[in-house]
């Protein structure tokens, strides 16, 4: 069975692309589930962030408050790569045993890895192809903006930590344009599975 990298710059729209591929069959490996699930109270994660970051990134009930933490690692390069070191081991992890009962099951056309740290994360030596989703950047800025409820500053600051354009296309099989309608971007994924699987993709 198939496994596809699914990857791209913040606010780019792999959501969308990952749910188009799990109506078509596919089974989604969603690291962004993961790494909210690996640092709930009590978790080897969520022990590690404790003890570097303090209480000042926890909630009253004990939970780590994720809108904080994200502040104070997008505006510090050294605590970001303390925590995407953290918690990329535990994702890789959790992705690694989801990806072999997948194959297990036997019931999906494909598996999807929906990664936004995906090269960063080593995740790409477990992958058969990969795709990256592209969108013009003040599109991305404003999904950022919306979605995290976040200024525009601080919207500019997380895509900053991340991978180029330039970068995401040299390392990826397949760009998928997320720039433009719906319709455009099915015909894209169904055509891009149609190529990997060569089988007849219907129902996208």
């Amino acid at each position: 069975m198939k496994v596809i990298g699914l990857t791209g710059g913040t606010g780019s729209g792999k959501s969308v692309v990952s749910r188009l591929l799990e109506q078509a069959g596919a089974v989604i490996v969603d690291a962004d589930k993961i790494s909210r699930e690996i640092v709930e109270i009590g978790k080897p994660a969520y022990q590690e962030i404790v003890a570097y970051f303090g209480s000042d990134v926890l909630q009253e009930d004990g939970a780590i408050f994720r809108k904080k933490l994200g502040e104070i690692v997008f505006q510090d390069s050294e605590k970001l790569a303390f925590l995407n070191q953290c918690t990329h081991t535990y994702i890789r992890q959790e992705m690694e045993k989801q990806i072999v009962e997948a194959k297990q099951k036997k019931q999906a056309t494909c598996i999807v890895l929906d990664a936004p740290l995906l090269f960063e994360a080593g995740l790409e030596s477990i992958c058969d192809n990969i795709w990256v989703v592209y969108a013009a950047k003040e599109v991305r800025i404003l999904r950022i903006m919306q979605r995290d409820g976040i200024s525009k500053e601080m919207a500019v600051a997380r895509m900053a930590n991340q991978k180029s354009w330039e970068e995401y296309q040299a390392l990826s099989d397949l760009v998928i344009d997320n720039s433009q309608d719906t319709a455009h971007l099915q015909k894209q994924v169904e055509q891009a599975l149609q190529t990997i699987l060569d089988v007849k993709v219907n129902g996208i």
